[in-house]
C-alpha cells in the first residue's frame, strides 16, 4: 500500500461501542478506532443508552482514525446494531433514550401479537420476528406507557438514523434496518400499511427509506469538522451489522453461513429471496433488493458468561473461564445448561424464557458448569441452524467470527456439535469491513460479493470422538425448552 491509497472508513455502532476501521481496495486495514460507551438498565428489563454519547463515540473514532490516516477517506459507509429505537422531535432532539435489540419492556405486547394470524402477516411481509426487540411492540409501548411523548414524538429512528440526520438534516434509514423494524415489507421495500395501523402512526413519523449503497453528499460543515473530514465527504447510508458482518465474513454463497458470538450471537446465511419460515423461527433482512440474509439471533452469548463469572467466579477473567471450562469432559458428564438467562430470540422467540442446569449431581464441580454454558450456546446455535437448513437448503461450511473466536477450543467445539468445519479468518472486524466493501462496491472499485479477504482461513474440521455424547445431549437440550415452560411460567407468577 502506498503512502496515498484511497480508502474508505467502515463505520460500525455496535451494542457496547464505535468501531472504525480504515479499508482498501485491498482489503487491508491500516488503521482502526474504538471508543466504548455503557448500557443502563434503569428498571429490569429495559436497555438504554444514551444517544449523545453513542454519536460522540462515533464522530470521535472516525476523527481519531483519519487522523492517524493523515488524509481524507473516499467515503464513510454506516454500519449499526440492529433493532434500536428513539424518539425525536422535529429537530432531531431525543425525547428518549437508545432502547436496543435486547430492552424487553414491550415483551407483554409482543406475546399478545406473536401467535395470532395478525403477528404471523407481520412476520412473514416484514422479515422481522414478533417479539419485544422490534420496533413495532416498542412504539407500541411507548404509545400505551408513554403517551405525551408518543404524541410528542416528531419521528421514530434508530441510532444510526440520527447520525445522520446530524449529517444531513432529513430522517432517513436503509432498508436493512428498516427490514429489522417489524415495520418495512421486505418485498415491496416499504412502510407496510397494517404494521404501521398497529403501532399507531404513519409513514411520515418514520424515516424515508433508501437503499444500503445510496450515496449521500452535502453533510452538515460543523459535522465535518468534528469528523475531521471535508464537508463534501461521500456518506454512504448503509446497512445493519447483521447483514454486514455476512458480507465481511465473505459468506455469500448458498451453503456458505456465518457464525457470530459476541455478546449476542447469530447464524445467517446467504438468501436471493425472504426464507419463508412456517415455525416462526427465521427472519429475513434485506441487504440489497437482490440479496437477503436470513437466520436467527440468539441473546445469550458471551453475556450469559459473564453473568456466570459475575455470579459465581468475580475473580475469574474471560480467558480463565474458559480455560476451566474445557478442563471437563466432553458433555459435562450429564449436565446440561438451557442458556436463556436473557430470555430467547430464536428459536423460540420468547423474552419470558428462563434458563436453567438440568442434571445436577453431587460430582459435579464449577468447570462442570461453565462447560455445561457454553455447550449450551452450541447446542441453541445449532438448533436456529437446523431450523434455517430447514426453509434455505444444507449448510456445508461456517464461517466464524466474534469475541468467542479467541479461543480455539471453543471454536473447534463448535465444529464437533455442528459437524461440520468452521472457517476462521481473523478478523474481528466483519460488520466494519462488510460497510466498507459494500461502499467500494457502489463506488464501483469492488465486486463485493466476489471479494475474498488477503487472509487465508484457519479451518477447524469436525472431529467425531465425543459426537454420540454430544448428539445425546443435544436431543435432551431440544426437549428442555418445551418442558421447563410450563414451569418457568408458574415461577412467573405474583
Amino acid at each position: 500500500m502506498t503512502t496515498k491509497s484511497p480508502y474508505i472508513l467502515g463505520v460500525d455502532i455496535g451494542t457496547g461501542s464505535a468501531k472504525t476501521i480504515a479499508v482498501t481496495t485491498a482489503g487491508q486495514i491500516p488503521a482502526s478506532r474504538r471508543q466504548t460507551y455503557p448500557t443502563l438498565e434503569p428498571v429490569p428489563g429495559f436497555s438504554e443508552q444514551d444517544p449523545e454519547q453513542v454519536l460522540a463515540a462515533i464522530i470521535k473514532t472516525i476523527r481519531e482514525t483519519v487522523a492517524e490516516m493523515g488524509y481524507a477517506p473516499a467515503a464513510i459507509s454506516l454500519s449499526s446494531a440492529m433493532h434500536s429505537l428513539l424518539a425525536v422531535d422535529a429537530d432531531g432532539e431525543p425525547l428518549t433514550p437508545v432502547m436496543t435489540w435486547a430492552d424487553n419492556r414491550a415483551e407483554d405486547y409482543a406475546a399478545a401479537l406473536r401467535n395470532t394470524p395478525e403477528g404471523k402477516d407481520i412476520h412473514r411481509a416484514t422479515g422481522t420476528p414478533i417479539h419485544p426487540m422490534s420496533p413495532l411492540c416498542k412504539i407500541q409501548w411507548i404509545r400505551e406507557q408513554q403517551p405525551e411523548i408518543f404524541e410528542q414524538a416528531a419521528c421514530f429512528v434508530g441510532i444510526k438514523d440520527l447520525f445522520l440526520f446530524r449529517c444531513f438534516h432529513e430522517f432517513i434509514t436503509d432498508y436493512s434496518l428498516a427490514s429489522c423494524s417489524g415495520l418495512f415489507d421486505i418485498r415491496a421495500l416499504d412502510w407496510y400499511g397494517p404494521a404501521l395501523k398497529l403501532a399507531g402512526i404513519t409513514d411520515d413519523r418514520l424515516p424515508i427509506p433508501v437503499e444500503t449503497t445510496r450515496l449521500l453528499i452535502g453533510m452538515d460543515p460543523a459535522m465535518a469538522q468534528a469528523m475531521g473530514v471535508p464537508d463534501g465527504t461521500l456518506i454512504m447510508a448503509g446497512s445493519s451489522d447483521g447483514c454486514l458482518a455476512q458480507l465481511g465474513s465473505g459468506a455469500v454463497e448458498p451453503g456458505h453461513a456465518a457464525l457470530t458470538i459476541g455478546t449476542s450471537g447469530a447464524i445467517r446465511v446467504m438468501c436471493p429471496k425472504p426464507a419463508d419460515d412456517p415455525g416462526g423461527r427465521i427472519f429475513s433482512y434485506v441487504l440489497t433488493p437482490e440479496h437477503y440474509v436470513c437466520g436467527g439471533a440468539m441473546n445469550n452469548g458471551g453475556v450469559a458468561l459473564q453473568w456466570f463469572s459475575k455470579a459465581f467466579l468475580p475473580w475469574s477473567d474471560y480467558n480463565d473461564f474458559l480455560k476451566t471450562a474445557f478442563t471437563a469432559p466432553a458433555g459435562s458428564d450429564g449436565l446440561l445448561c438451557l442458556p436463556y438467562m436473557l430470555g430467547e430470540r430464536a428459536p423460540v422467540w420468547d423474552s419470558r424464557a428462563s434458563g436453567a442446569f438440568v442434571g445436577m449431581r453431587q460430582h459435579h464441580g464449577s468447570p462442570h458448569f461453565q462447560r455445561a454454558l457454553v455447550e449450551g450456546i452450541c447446542f441453541n446455535l445449532l438448533s436456529i441452524g437446523e431450523a434455517l437448513e430447514s426453509v434455505t437448503g444444507d449448510i456445508r461450511e461456517v464461517t466464524v467470527s466474534g469475541g468467542f473466536t479467541a479461543s480455539p477450543l471453543w471454536i473447534q467445539l463448535m465444529a464437533d456439535i455442528f459437524r461440520k468445519p468452521m472457517l476462521l479468518h481473523q478478523d474481528e472486524d466483519a460488520s466494519a469491513l462488510g460497510a466498507a466493501m459494500l461502499a467500494w462496491h457502489a463506488l464501483e472499485q469492488v465486486d463485493a460479493w466476489q471479494f475474498n479477504s488477503a487472509a487465508a482461513a484457519r479451518v477447524f474440521e469436525p472431529n467425531s470422538e465425543h459426537a454420540p455424547v454430544y448428539e445425546r445431549n443435544y436431543r435432551a437440550f431440544s426437549m428442555l425448552y418445551e418442558r421447563l415452560k410450563d414451569v418457568t411460567d408458574i415461577l412467573r407468577e405474583k
